[in-house]
């Protein structure tokens, strides 16, 4: 949080000789143009302006909004209902300017900067407003409030309301202006008209089935703009600036300013959400009450699902840099839902697979209990690392070999009862999703990886808490083959066990294909080894994670921990996910592909559009 807030108009202003600000260059420049004679106080200034306004000068708007504004800040300690005043009329001269002015686009050279100003004091004027109106920083989108001096009312209000922003889900919020970005390497945010906040989403206890998936204190990004349609009535409108680009005025659109990294930098700010990696790793028992799939976007059934799977000692979190690149793109934000799967990575791959399995027809069943939304069946799965593995354990059918290859005996003489069989069934015994269109995996260990090695299989299996059924499953199989307490000890249970390079789940992962109807793309990283034969991305190999039977790979100059975040992979994403539009006959703005480091390894697949 920073010291003073931001404010991006106070060194505009020139300092009189008691070191008090005063207007601008720009201001007394009007001023004499106007032969302005009176004295260098506030209310003189003021009624100059605005009898000159009164006579068409835009200018005079542009002065009148300046003085008040500084009239305010000059009066905000010893007097702040008079300041509220002021700024009001600060936002008011400042709105119709910019409202007799063409939108910005429309606007070039000394023109735009001077409309910038001018925005930027209706802003700046407007933030100071609800900082005194809102002392208790909860907004509320049917407010009404009544100002203490000229009695004007200000009436809040949501005009394009969803199910994600609604008036009744709006809670606690901070100014972005308070905060400076630390956490993302990028800060998406555009400039405009408004007043960008952090708003804390409540709960909507009218649909309970998709709230679920909804993550606590969730905070979006909201864009408050102050539009005057009479002098008196006066409307703060709440705006969601990944729905709506800009405001409708007269015909006439003009953009919103808004911070889209902001919002998401502070709800990652939560300790809590950064021990969720290790306690998923060491205490997967206590981690399956947090398992499951999260929205960090409304659930929308036009918009295709993006399903992140992160990998090992991880959790969503690691995927908030490619998040917000994503989501700054208009088209991408537009076709596209974002969903994560937080799981304990600590369990086995086949019981985390199966997990995620589950969840995907859970969320099938509450969201389209029908089956009839083709877009659901357009799924986009992105995996890292061991989230890759399970990405593609999506696409497949296991049929018997993972159970022959793990035990001699038939599920239905397995001993433990009808428990374990049906977990037995449930974890080895799968098919393919059909939900999953296309997958993109990022450096996942599809040979194994030497991480797995007899030491840490061993430690793992020492210092990891698995839940009672994975546990009595595990143990029940070794027993039942009479496995030697040697076996016994490096026998696969926990997840380290399955990245073992003779793990029979990767056995199953070598020995298989994509189905010829769902797309596979690889990134690789290497940070380490001279030759090829040596490439390493620290943690698993190029020749585990390079695959030949994809439809294209890029090799990222990267180590494990960091090639999902990396530039060049969040660009390859993008390019996948515009394919993906295209080919699905989604696609609206026609765009090259800005990648070209691309290596085909398959020929001959057929490949397949703002709210005021």
């Amino acid at each position: 949080m920073r010291e003073k807030p931001s404010n991006p108009i106070m060194d505009r202003f020139t300092l009189d000789p008691d070191g008090l600000r005063s207007p601008s260059k720009r201001t007394q420049s009007w001023l004499r143009r106007t032969s302005y004679r009176g004295e260098e106080e506030f209310d003189q200034l003021l009624m100059h302006a605005r009898g000159r306004g009164q006579n068409g000068d835009r200018e005079s708007l542009h002065s009148a909004a300046e003085v008040s504004y500084l009239a305010a800040e000059r009066s905000r300690k010893r007097d702040p209902e008079l300041a509220a005043e002021l700024f009001l009329d600060a936002v008011r001269y400042s709105w119709l300017f910019t409202v007799r002015t063409l939108p910005s686009e429309g606007v070039t050279g000394a023109d735009q900067t001077r409309y910038r100003e001018t925005t930027e004091i209706y802003n700046t004027s407007l933030e100071q407003l609800l900082r005194l109106t809102h002392r208790v920083k909860e907004l509320n989108g049917k407010r009404v409030i009544r100002m203490p001096l000229s009695g004007r009312t200000l009436q809040f209000e949501v005009p394009f309301q969803t199910q994600w922003m609604s008036a009744d889900q709006l809670g606690a919020f901070e100014f972005v202006s308070d905060f400076e970005l630390t956490n993302l390497r990028k800060h998406h945010r555009r400039r405009g008209l408004g007043v960008p906040l952090m708003v804390k989403r409540k709960r909507n206890n009218a649909a309970p089935d998709l709230e679920k998936y909804y993550a606590t204190d969730l905070s979006l990004p909201v864009t408050a703009v102050a539009r005057f349609d009479t002098e008196d009535d006066i409307r703060i409108q709440l705006f969601d600036p990944r729905e709506s680009d800009g405001i409708a005025v007269d015909n006439r659109l003009y953009m919103l300013e808004s911070d889209l990294s902001a919002p998401l930098a502070w709800f990652l700010t939560d300790p809590e959400k950064g021990v969720l990696d290790t306690l998923g790793l060491f205490r997967p028992d206590k981690a399956r009450r947090v398992e499951g799939l999260y929205m960090v976007t409304p659930y929308d059934p036009d918009r295709i699902p993006v399903l992140m799977v992160h990998g090992l000692w991880s959790s969503p979190i690691t995927w908030m840099e490619m998040f917000n690149d994503l989501q700054a793109d208009p088209e991408l934000r537009e076709k596209y839902q974002f969903w994560f799967y937080l799981y304990p990575t600590g369990e086995p791959l086949t019981t985390a697979a199966a997990n995620l399995r589950e969840r995907l027809r859970e969320v099938r069943r509450r969201c389209d209990p029908y089956g009839r939304n083709r877009t659901l069946d357009q799924m986009v799965v992105v995996g890292h690392s061991m989230g890759g593995l399970m990405s593609y354990l999506l696409t497949v059918n296991s049929e018997d070999k993972l159970w022959n290859a793990l035990s001699e005996i038939p599920v239905d003489k397995i001993e433990g009862g009808p428990e374990i069989q049906d977990e037995v069934r449930r974890v080895f015994f799968f098919e393919s999703d059909r939900s999953v269109d296309r997958i993109i995996t990022i450096a996942s260990p599809f040979s194994g990886s030497g991480f797995a090695n007899k030491f840490t299989q061993w430690l793992s299996g020492s210092i990891i808490s698995l839940p009672d059924v994975t546990s009595q499953l595990s143990e029940q199989i070794f027993h039942q083959n009479n496995q030697s307490l040697w076996d016994r000890m490096f026998a696969p249970r926990t997840s380290l066990d399955s990245l073992s390079s003779n793990s029979a789940i990767l056995s199953l992962v070598r020995h298989t294909s994509t189905p010829p109807d769902v797309i596979h793309h690889n990134v690789v990283g290497v940070c380490t080894g001279r030759k090829k034969g040596d490439w390493s991305d620290g943690v698993v190999k190029y020749t585990s994670a390079s695959r030949s039977d994809v439809e294209s790979e890029i090799v990222v100059e990267a180590c494990h921990s960091a090639v999902h975040r990396h530039e060049e992979t969040i660009r390859e994403v993008a390019r996948i996910l515009r394919e993906h539009l295209r080919q699905t006959g989604r696609h609206i703005i026609v765009r090259g592909d800005e990648n070209s480091n691309i290596r085909p390894a398959s020929e001959g697949r057929p490949a397949t559009n703002v709210a005021p």
